[in-house]
Formats: structure tokens, C-alpha cells, sequence
């Protein structure tokens, strides 16, 4: 990805008020997980590096760093020391593992003459990425409401040799007024910066009358996990299925919950999203597991 893309950050409180906001709410809490000084050294690495100082400033990704996190492969040179750690021990860094699923249910979509989008797209890199070789009249869109990442998702289709059949179209998820028009839509992410779930529904009803009779919505969620380990010993060994050290689970909690306050951590049970997507009127047939039970995606069609 080229160093000349713009990481766009939302209008705000600068990064010197926001750093001296959370440094002064640390000081003040009761309660942290990790000592105060480790979690103010945290504050003051995540300033030395593009990545955290974009985390600080706006509590979560866009779609340019969203790219960057799952295009980058572990071993390779990273500088920073805490960005590559997030880049490859996080649970963050997990998340990668979901979007080769995702590309994998993808593929099985990829018909001729199938018009398949991506909402919201950022980079559009869940479609941009997959082989068309073969298939004629496939059809790609990308829906987004961020114009920088729509004119970044349009530059990554043009140098992928897409451009010609790729689309873009600035909405809100929420009011799509798109009917009957789409075959797969793929969502991974936005539902999770969402704490409402009468507004879940909606965005579920938008999705079902965005799709065709018949039609595939993919969307990720996360389900709720369980107390830390060093909260309840008994329960301790069920984060083994995410594959992160307690230590490594301290760092993470202390940096996205104490110190950047993350938006889209927000949590939903399978038998909870089961029950939005059909009362949005999708019929679930699937939710697709990691190889550990974690991080899954559902699979939901719009009855013919």
C-alpha cells in the first residue's frame, strides 16, 4: 500500500487533547488492569506510530488501517516493537484469520453475471482480492460512507484491473434505497460498533431489501467472551481457543479498554444475531467458527 495514502482521522479533539485526556482519566480511575505506569508507557508508545496514534484519536479503525492490519504478514520487518505486537498478537491481529474465511464463502459466490457488494468497503479488499478468471458479468459494488475510503477502494480496483466492473456509491448503511439488487453482500465489522440492536434490525432489514429472492448477506459478529483469567481461574481455560497468552490478554485489555476506550466492541450471542437477522426477515443457514470456536461469521438469505 503506498506510504501517499491519507490516514484519515475524524474532525475532533486534537491527538495532544486526546493523550492528555486519557492520561488524566487513568489517573483518576479506581480500577485498572495493568499498573499505572505500564499503561501510561502504553499511551506514550502508541504516539510514536501512525497506527496508534490513529487508535487514539478515533477509538477504532477506518478503512485504510483496516487494510493495512489484514494485508500485512506476520514476519515481516515492523519497526515499532507495540505495532508489531498488534499487528501479530493481538486479538486484532486475529481478526485477519476471519477475513481469509470470509474470502473462502466468497468464492462460492463468484457466478457469472453475480453482483456482489460490500457494506461498508473500505478498501474492498474482501472482493477486490478474489479470482474472477472465467466468470463473465460479475458485477462489484462498494458502499461506504467514508469518501476517502471510497476513493481508496477505487484506486485498489483500478490497480487490481477491476475498475471497469467495480462501483461505488457513498450511503449510509442504514438507508441504503437499494432494492432486490444484489446477490452476496458482505459486512465484516460494522455491526460491531453498533450497542443498539433495534438499530442492528434495521440495518438487517436495509441489507435483506439491498438482496435479490435468494440472495446471500455474510456478516461477521462478535460473540461475548469470557471473564479475564486472572478474574476467574475456574473459566480460565476457555481463552485458550483464542490463542493469546494471559499476559499478552492483560496488554490488550489495558490498551483497547482502559486506555483507547474502543467503539466496536460491541457483542452479540449466535442466538442473538439469529434472532435480528429473521426478524429482518433473513433465514440464517449457517455461522461459520474459527478452528477454535471463536470470531464467527453468519450466513443469512433472503427467503424467495
Amino acid at each position: 500500500m503506498s506510504s501517499t495514502l491519507s490516514h484519515h482521522a475524524d474532525q475532533g479533539p486534537t491527538l495532544e487533547e486526546r493523550v492528555a485526556a486519557i492520561e488524566n482519566r487513568l489517573r483518576s480511575a479506581e480500577r485498572l488492569i495493568l499498573p499505572l505506569e505500564e499503561e501510561l508507557e502504553i499511551l506514550a508508545v502508541l504516539q510514536e506510530f501512525p497506527l496508534g496514534r490513529f487508535l487514539l484519536r478515533n477509538q477504532g479503525l477506518n478503512g485504510y488501517w483496516t487494510a493495512y492490519i489484514f494485508r500485512h504478514v506476520p514476519g515481516t520487518p515492523v519497526d515499532q516493537p507495540m505495532e508489531r505486537w498488534l499487528l501479530e498478537r493481538s486479538l486484532l491481529a486475529g481478526a485477519r484469520e476471519r477475513f481469509h474465511r470470509f474470502a473462502r464463502l466468497i468464492d462460492e459466490m463468484i457466478v457469472d453475471d453475480a453482483v456482489l457488494a460490500s457494506v461498508p468497503c473500505g478498501l474492498m479488499d474482501d472482493l477486490l482480492q478474489r479470482d474472477y478468471d472465467g466468470r463473465s458479468g460479475v458485477r462489484l459494488v462498494g458502499i461506504d460512507i467514508d469518501e476517502e475510503s471510497l476513493a481508496l477502494a477505487k484506486a485498489n480496483a483500478n490497480d487490481r484491473g477491476l475498475g471497469e466492473c467495480s462501483k461505488f456509491v457513498l450511503a449510509d448503511a442504514w438507508k441504503l434505497r437499494i432494492q432486490d439488487e444484489f446477490d452476496l453482500i458482505v459486512s465484516n465489522g460494522l455491526n460491531m460498533y453498533e450497542p443498539d440492536g433495534a438499530r442492528l434490525v434495521e440495518l438487517y432489514r436495509a441489507f435483506g431489501r439491498a438482496l435479490r429472492p435468494g440472495g446471500r448477506l455474510l456478516i461477521s459478529f462478535l460473540t461475548p467472551p469470557p471473564p479475564p483469567p486472572w478474574e476467574d481461574r475456574s473459566r480460565a481455560d476457555e481463552w485458550d481457543k483464542y490463542g493469546i497468552a494471559e499476559e499478552d490478554l492483560r496488554r490488550e485489555l489495558a490498551l483497547f479498554g482502559d486506555i483507547i476506550q474502543a467503539r466496536y466492541l460491541n457483542f452479540s450471542s449466535e442466538a442473538e444475531i439469529r434472532a435480528q437477522l429473521e426478524q429482518a426477515g433473513l433465514v440464517v443457514d449457517a455461522v461459520h467458527y474459527s478452528d477454535g470456536g471463536v470470531l464467527p461469521i453468519a450466513s443469512a438469505i433472503k427467503s424467495r
